[in-house]
């Protein structure tokens, strides 16, 4: 098997493992009611997972260097599985509270193994583009659960969508298999160049991704909506729901992965990740400032799609500088960007807690951005 059919194989496993964690992100913030969940609940729902990894991602990198990753991955794929399950019928907060912290641990050796899969089968030149292209891909499942989630949810019900997105993700649990049996077992242990001057820059711009990404935005744009246009808007004369709007906003960041990150990627091959990283992240700052000032509907939905744009290309180039310096450096930078991931939705949540504006979910949002826009851009000491 050619090296770029693993890439693919491993992306495609790790699609079909997010479907029904990213539905729970579209769907919970409108209709956690309906479910029996306080406000405050959701938020710990949609964070606890991120939590838990800042544990289970370092035990994650200890085990697979110490036992078969193709076990390993086909464990936590099958987990993950019945996980999403378990969601569609469970109504009980601590319930559903260890659940998420189970899929925690099963998404800490899900990404570890799938990030260093594409390193151990890419050459130096081509780590952001293939980069890009497993994340893409991968992501598509975060489309499947944010756009068709909601969608699904307002046409069978919750439950039904779930048990459907748990039977896709048990049926791509073999892609994982065969993406690792074409590695070779040599390579799967190599690790990269240390640079002490990326190092701190990693840590912060990876909490920055997390928190104000996936943490904040996704976790409350929900809340946007409801504020900005109601239950529901009319649009070409049909009636959309706020949660088929909200899953497409959200599946809208994963189409810009699908679409962008092999491009974005490219680009931070040629111009250099220091510098391009700079360019994603001041223009998601950008954007962010603006979608907190404009009053309009549309200008909102392309500020929002501009930020997930940026966020896509920072992802990518933050991904192949830790894949460069090895499974520890990886290790390393998911667990920063699980604690802002873990912190974003308790911080967008609290806006509503305190009875603040949801302009300020973007103002937030925009300052931590810039906090890594000044961080990446500065000289390494």
């Amino acid at each position: 098997m050619q090296s770029s059919h693993a890439v693919v194989f491993i992306a495609l496993a790790t699609a079909f493992s997010l479907l029904g964690d990213q539905m729970l992100y579209s769907v919970l913030p409108t209709h956690y009611a309906e479910i029996g969940l306080m406000p405050y609940q959701v938020g710990i729902i949609l964070s606890v997972n991120r939590w838990v990894r800042l544990i289970t991602n370092t035990l994650a990198e200890k085990l697979c260097q110490r036992y078969n990753l193709t076990a390993l991955m086909t464990g936590s794929l099958i987990l993950g599985a019945v996980l999403t399950a378990v969601y569609g019928v469970v109504t009980s907060f601590f319930i559903l509270l260890i659940a998420r912290m189970l899929w925690g641990l099963s998404w800490s050796f899900i990404r570890q193994i799938g990030l260093m899969t594409v390193v151990d089968t890419t050459p130096p030149s081509m780590i952001g583009q293939r980069m890009g292209f497993y994340n893409g891909v991968s992501r598509l499942g975060s489309v499947g659960g944010n756009f068709l989630g909601g969608l699904a949810h307002d046409i069978i019900g919750f439950t039904l969508t779930l048990f459907l997105f748990a039977i896709i993700s048990l049926i791509g649990t073999p892609l994982g298999w065969i993406a690792r049996r074409a590695v070779f077992e040599k390579n799967k242990n190599k690790e990269g160049v240390e640079d002490s001057g990326w190092v701190p820059k990693l840590m912060i711009c990876g909490f920055v991704i997390g928190c104000v990404g996936p943490g904040i935005l996704m976790s409350t744009l929900g809340v946007v909506l409801v504020e900005t246009v109601g239950t529901s808007l009319n649009l070409l004369g049909m009636v959309i729901g706020v949660a088929t709007l909200n899953g497409l906003l959200l599946s809208s960041r994963w189409i810009a992965d699908a679409l962008g990150g092999p491009f974005l990627g490219h680009i931070s091959d040629r111009l250099g990740r220091r510098w391009s990283a700079a360019i994603y992240f001041s223009t998601g700052t950008l954007a962010l400032f603006s979608a907190s000032i404009t009053s309009n509907t549309g200008l909102l939905i392309l500020c929002v799609v501009m930020f997930f744009l940026c966020g896509v290309g920072a992802t990518v180039v933050m991904h192949a500088e830790a894949g460069m310096r090895g499974s520890r450096s990886v290790a390393g930078y998911v667990t920063a960007s699980d604690l802002g991931s873990a912190t974003g939705p308790m911080l967008g949540w609290m806006t509503q807690q305190v009875h603040l504006p949801s302009d300020w979910i973007f103002l937030i949002g925009g300052g931590i951005y810039a906090i890594g826009a000044l961080v990446i851009s500065s000289k390494p000491p």
